[in-house]
């Protein structure tokens, strides 16, 4: 998403109005679920994706019929993927997807609403859009952050607006409400998770190249400058050269959604870190090694006064049981297990 709205804005910066599909609700078996985009161009091209098919040939159709029609900026379809359209597309998902359809002009107005939603993405802050439409057209679009001062919107009271972006941001999906005759769709976008690895050895280079191209922020971090390198992690948003592990977590801000990855060159090291990792409210704590390895540092971590009740947060041995052996391999085990515990699992 980071991205794809880095590349909107991009477009419209340079002139190019557009046209934005989101998929704003959806049931059962769908290719992509709600709050996925794909932005159309005037010549047809695409960026991003609503689930390929014939679902995405049709919106992009219909999108060529508004970037022409002033009397028409908005338009909603709905696509039932368990009748007929879904058989002859081959497509066996069985769902339903409501898709908005928006045009974009490339106006101040509409860049200042979505450079504000990249801003806050790009410094891994939450964003929330509000849309308002009446019957074909946008009447009103304001972006907000959280932490900030609702906007003054035409058709909601702020108590109102309030608890839309409250359910937005705890859905992360978007939330539809008929307000007098208007429909206010209100969107949260989340920033990429934080990827914290701590050791930057055999493992971790193919780890941190897989998680980053599954939209993790990936972090690396080691005691080592040979190995926290540029040259061996070219993809890792930020590069930690430690003096040692003893205060690794001093200069970090992990918060509930926050991964931690533990594969540093040793056992002790790995305890030191896992010891304060635990205090954190990282979603996700996980450290690579035996079972062996592992019952022997919570001993030690017990004996230090930790509570069973964090240690048993840590997951260990870590990621998925494949019958990983190479450390491309293990990378997709761990990788798929934060998949997983990202999508709730």
């Amino acid at each position: 998403m980071k991205k794809l709205i880095s590349n909107l804005c991009s477009k419209l910066e340079s002139g190019n109005d557009l046209i934005l599909a989101s998929i704003i609700k959806s049931s059962g078996s769908t290719p992509r679920s709600s709050g996925s985009k794909m932005i159309v161009m005037r010549d047809g091209s695409i960026d991003g994706t609503i689930g390929g098919g014939l679902v995405e040939a049709l919106v992009q159709k219909a999108a060529a019929k508004i970037f022409d029609d002033p009397a028409n900026t908005v338009a909603f379809r709905e696509f039932d993927l368990s009748n007929e359209l879904a058989a002859n597309a081959d497509m066996i998902c069985g769902g339903h997807v409501e898709v908005m359809l928006e045009h974009l002009p490339a106006d101040e107005p509409t860049i200042a609403v979505f450079n504000a939603v990249n801003e806050a993405l790009r410094k891994g802050k939450h964003a929330v859009l509000f849309t308002v439409s009446e019957g074909s057209m946008v009447r009103e679009r304001q972006t907000v952050r959280p932490c900030c001062q609702l906007p003054a919107l035409q058709f909601a009271e702020e108590k109102e607006a309030t608890r839309l972006l409250e359910a937005a941001l705890k859905s992360g999906t978007p939330v539809i409400e008929e307000i007098d005759g208007a429909r206010l769709t209100t969107e949260a976008f989340i920033p990429q998770p934080d990827l914290y690895i701590f050791g930057a050895g055999h493992v971790s280079r193919p780890t941190a190249e897989l998680a980053t191209s599954v939209n993790f922020r990936t972090v690396v971090l080691d005691d080592r400058a040979e190995f926290a390198s540029e040259e061996r992690f070219p993809q890792a948003a930020e590069l930690h050269v430690l003096p040692d592990f003893d205060d690794c977590f001093s200069a970090l801000d992990v918060n509930d959604n926050s991964y931690i990855i533990i594969v540093t060159r040793g056992h002790l090291h790995d305890k030191t870190v896992l010891g304060q990792a635990l205090a954190t409210p990282a979603r996700y704590v996980g450290m690579i090694g035996s079972s062996k390895k592992r019952n022997a540092i919570y001993d030690a971590l017990r004996d230090e006064g930790v509570a069973q009740e964090e240690i048993d947060r840590c997951h260990c041995p870590i990621g998925l049981t494949i019958g990983a052996q190479t450390p491309e391999e293990i990378a997709v085990s761990i990788v798929g297990e934060l998949i997983q515990k990202r999508a709730g699992g």
